[in-house]
């Protein structure tokens, strides 16, 4: 009888034993499951700080911008310190800068000292002669401005310094535009603009040496003269449809690509574009034109508009006149220096293409490395420990000869 009692208390031990382990083997497997989630999102994001050296002793207004290799700007920062922070996840980034002086001026054609008169973009209310006083608006020193940038890899916290150079004094690089369109053919007569990113919409500098816009000749190609900075150049063009106008919907090839145009108008003029970025050592870029449009168009004011249509979805945009600019270009230089002039676009062309970098890793990717290794990692000491419970468990209930 007592060796019954002893038998069953063995056994009941043995039971109790056997659901401890396989219940630590879940708790261990279930807690480190957790894990993974935890260690990515805090190795996903970097402490970057960006310092800014100007060439001239003078009190700025510093605009900082950052953008990722597909072209998407990530952050921006404006302070009147030469400083900005960015948690960036890894990868490699375009940092822009404009130092920019603003003036008081007590007339409208006067100039702080050090800067030339006449020399000074911008206007400002003059005082009256009735003694009663106004606020002077503030208005951008353009000539006393900075400009630089930086492309840098970033792989952990980081620290960066940029170097400014006053506007005027860039050195300036001839780039090559060639557009053409969907069939291959040259776009002759088409439009050319470039915009430095992070800067003026049109460069500001009295160098004559300067072309910021152009046209292509009958080769399709542009001649640009800029300043030695990253540079979204685009390309545009109206191409004329000649249909007998009965306001019917009539499918057409423009530059090689199928579309279905309403004739409003006598002449139905087809909006086409293209865009590019171009960073320093390059200084040529191939352009090819589609209606497909990212961006909208402005058109001046009294100029018909419509959508033109492919396989039922509206692609493109139609004209009674050859006059819209695409919204990304300033067809005009602006004359009063505002600071609204600025381009600081959400998103520019990608910046991997510019560089020729097409095997580098992307900022997701290069996020995520890191933590795939974590992941693998804890995954397989989780599936250690569910095998040594399991173990256990198997040691605890095999029979034991007496």
């Amino acid at each position: 009888m007592q060796l019954q009692t002893m038998k069953t208390n063995r056994t009941s031990h043995r039971a109790t034993a056997s659901a401890l382990s396989v219940m630590l083997a879940t708790i261990m497997l279930l807690g480190l499951a957790g894990l993974p989630a935890l260690t990515v999102h805090a190795a996903s994001f970097n402490d970057v700080q960006i310092f800014v050296n100007t060439s001239a002793n003078l009190q700025y207004n510093y605009f900082l911008s950052a953008y990722n290799l597909t072209g998407s700007q990530v952050a921006t920062y404006q302070s009147s310190f030469p400083a900005a922070a960015f948690e960036l996840p890894a990868g490699s980034y375009l940092f822009t800068v404009s130092a920019l002086r603003e003036g008081y001026p007590s007339c409208p054609m006067c100039a702080e000292p050090g800067v030339e008169a006449g020399q000074a973009n911008g206007g400002a209310s003059s005082s009256s002669n009735s003694g009663s006083t106004t606020a002077m608006p503030a208005f951008l020193i353009q000539s006393a401005s900075e400009y630089g940038y930086a492309v840098e890899t970033v792989s952990g916290p980081a620290t960066f310094t940029i170097q400014t150079q006053n506007v005027t004094l860039l050195p300036t690089s001839p780039v090559t535009v060639k557009v053409t369109f969907a069939n291959g053919t040259a776009a002759v007569g088409a439009d050319v603009s470039a915009s430095i990113i992070g800067q003026n919409y049109y460069w500001w500098n009295p160098s004559s040496s300067v072309v910021m816009s152009n046209q292509t000749n009958n080769l399709g190609i542009a001649h640009l003269v800029l300043p030695q900075a990253p540079a979204v150049i685009t390309a545009w063009d109206w191409v004329p449809v000649n249909r007998t106008l009965d306001n019917s919907t009539v499918p057409d090839k423009i530059g090689g690509q199928p579309i279905n145009v309403t004739l409003y108008w006598q002449t139905t003029y087809v909006g086409l574009s293209a865009s590019a970025i171009v960073i320093p050592p390059n200084n040529s870029v191939s352009l090819t034109l589609h209606y497909q449009q990212p961006e909208n168009w402005i058109v001046p004011m009294g100029v018909k508009t419509s959508t033109a249509n492919s396989s039922g979805a509206s692609t493109g945009t139609i004209a009674d006149q050859p006059t819209g600019v695409p919204s990304t270009v300033q067809s005009a230089p602006s004359q009063t220096g505002s600071q609204i002039q600025y381009y600081l676009p959400s998103a520019v062309p990608s910046i991997e293409a510019a560089l020729g970098t097409t095997g580098s890793t992307t900022t997701s990717s290069n996020a995520l490395l890191g933590g795939g290794v974590t992941t693998i990692a804890i995954g397989a000491a989780a599936v250690i420990l569910a095998t040594l419970g399991v173990a256990v468990v198997i040691l605890r209930t095999r029979p034991h000869h007496q």
